[in-house]
């Protein structure tokens, strides 16, 4: 049995165990609060893609809970509104919340790094970084973004890559810091092929399943590279995590909004991800600054591909690569 078939075996196997068990594992979540008011105040965070589903309830809860939220998102005048409606909520409390919101397009490399331009001015250290926005295009062409990238691979990865690496140096201002990037199952049914990255392939071998679960294995993949980088130059105050938040319905997959009876709704799935951004629970489970949990906020275990470290570094230079960045680009910021 070749690897592809293996790999695509062993990724149907892993989502039917998380279609059977995502509700009895997380069960004794639903009653457990994992914020408290003010719990975060003087922290600063970032949350892609903050206008819907997983991604608007982690922004909601982290700003309910004092932190200072930043909204990154394309679509800046429904994130107004969504912070307007926050805002208003707890008015009549007496509270007032820090929410702001700033554009950033993951399907152009060029306002990822205006938005790291913008950020840079606010002179802050940034606490916590969410990289959840993501695309699944299933059953459409292969498309491309005008960076010349496959678009899974762009918003899922490369995006979300020059981001973190472009916010490391404020995020090293901090005590502690945090990286959360928000995954999936589908990892376990990716490939690696950087070909594909920006590749046309033939239409009829191009599959937008395959592609959004080969994207999300990459950026686990170099999430991992990147902990492991870190921590051999002797930053210890490094935490890296993928957190895959379970099945969910949301507006992921276009025109796919009815919830099956085994699916999360999103502020179920946000759940994982809050706890990976907040507790420090999660410090004991780190492995030379990285951690992969699921959606009952426990360790869970990664793609086959995704524990071998030598191809976790193949990736990482593949990406510094396509993003023109020198292979030693940690080394120039920690200096």
């Amino acid at each position: 049995m070749d690897l592809e078939r293996r790999t695509w075996l062993r990724g149907i196997w892993e989502t039917l165990k998380e279609i059977l068990l995502q509700k009895l594992l997380t069960y004794n979540l639903r009653s457990s609060p994992l914020l408290l008011p003010n719990h975060l105040a003087s922290l600063n965070v970032i949350v892609t893609g903050a206008t819907s589903g997983i991604g608007l309830h982690t922004a909601r809860e982290l700003a309910m809970a004092g932190a200072h939220v930043v909204m990154a998102c394309r679509n800046v005048n429904a994130a107004n509104e969504i912070a307007h409606q926050w805002r208003s909520e707890v008015h009549e409390y007496g509270r007032t919340l820090n929410v702001e919101v700033m554009e950033l397009d993951l399907l152009s490399l060029s306002s990822v790094r205006q938005f790291a331009i913008e950020w840079d001015q606010h002179s802050k250290p940034l606490h916590i970084l969410i990289n959840n926005a993501g695309i699944l295009r299933m059953g459409e062409r292969q498309q491309f973004s005008k960076d010349g990238i496959e678009q899974h691979f762009q918003v899922n990865h490369v995006a979300p890559a020059l981001l973190t690496l472009l916010l490391l140096p404020s995020m090293l201002k901090a005590a502690t810091w945090r990286v959360v990037s928000v995954n999936s199952v589908a990892h376990h049914w990716g490939v690696v092929e950087s070909k594909s990255w920006n590749s046309r392939i033939e239409e009829h071998k191009f599959s937008g399943t395959k592609a959004y679960g080969s994207s999300k294995l990459v950026h686990l993949m170099f999430t991992k590279a990147l902990a492991r980088n870190l921590f051999e130059q002797g930053c210890i105050s490094v935490q890296c995590i993928a957190v895959h938040p379970g099945i969910v319905t949301s507006n992921l997959v276009p025109g796919v909004k009815k919830k099956a009876f085994w699916m999360l709704d999103p502020s179920e799935g946000a759940r994982s991800v809050l706890y990976c951004a907040t507790s420090d629970g999660v410090v004991d489970s780190l492995d030379k600054g990285f951690a992969y949990y699921s959606s009952n906020c426990k360790p869970a275990k990664v793609s086959p591909l995704a524990d071998k470290m030598e191809v976790c570094l193949e990736i990482w230079e593949e990406t510094l690569n396509i993003l023109g960045l020198d292979v030693y680009y940690l080394s120039h910021i920690k200096s």
